[in-house]
């Protein structure tokens, strides 16, 4: 296998995440917050440990420290105008349409991410680089669920079809396997620029775990979602350490 169809499968396993979770809309009426705290708790502690160990430190390795905060720093940059973007939309349109916009939109990096981890898992030919690969791919995919479940839950719930519903919800993840692609090509053309890269998809991940995944994982009665948080992270970072 190359690296074309490692990241084709890692890719096809996040959106079949997101599809999965849409299909929901046929079974339930709405995701159980205790199940939905857990999910997103283990996947961002995933996401947060591999941000640090599998893109954040690899680039260090390769590159100067001031290349590296560049890339890191434009990357929240990055994510930061994409939420004012929705933000600013979101005051205008329904919210189920701008809930389908900011979920798709948060896809996108995600895609990147794991297109970007694909390349250097191949490019270190190591057992180390492809595992942390694939538990990134897991850990993105264990969030998805709920979230393309919510998509669906909640055009359901406006009184959409239980098919319309469930395929909006497939629909916002289609980004996910494009950009991993489209990330795959462009970094194995540009190699020299793989350090920035990964800085930057850091930032980025960074960014989303602390802004949109930490905040919804506790409530005042349980911090089961914190727990979790940090179950996810030891998993990653031993996981990467170890092996």
């Amino acid at each position: 296998m190359n690296s074309l169809g490692f990241c084709a499968i890692c890719s096809l396993i996040i959106f079949g995440a997101t599809s999965l979770g849409s299909l929901f809309v046929f079974i339930l009426n709405k995701i159980n917050d205790k199940t939905e705290r857990i999910c997103i708790g283990l996947a961002s502690g995933i996401m947060f440990a591999a941000s640090i160990w599998s893109l954040l430190l690899p680039a260090l390795e390769q590159s100067h420290i001031i290349y590296v905060l560049i890339g890191f720093i434009l990357g929240i940059i990055i994510i930061i105008y994409l939420d004012k973007l929705v933000n600013r939309y979101m005051l205008k349109g329904k919210k189920n349409t701008m809930l389908f916009i900011a979920m798709t939109l948060h896809n996108i990096p995600e895609g990147m991410t794991v297109g970007l981890m694909s390349v250097y898992a191949y490019q270190n030919s190591s057992i180390v680089s492809i595992s942390a690969a694939l538990a990134l791919t897991i850990g993105i995919a264990v969030q998805n669920i709920p979230e393309g479940a919510s998509i669906s839950l909640n055009y359901r719930q406006e009184g959409y079809s239980k098919l319309t519903s469930a395929s909006l919800g497939v629909l916002s993840g289609i980004v996910e396997p494009i950009s991993a692609i489209a990330m795959l090509l462009l970094v194995n053309h540009l190699e020299a620029l793989l350090p920035f890269v990964l800085a930057a998809a850091s930032g980025i991940m960074i960014y989303v775990v602390i802004n949109e995944l930490l905040p919804s994982i506790n409530s005042t009665k349980s911090n089961i979602g914190s727990i979790y948080f940090i179950i996810g992270f030891l998993l990653m970072m031993c996981l990467d350490v170890l092996l």
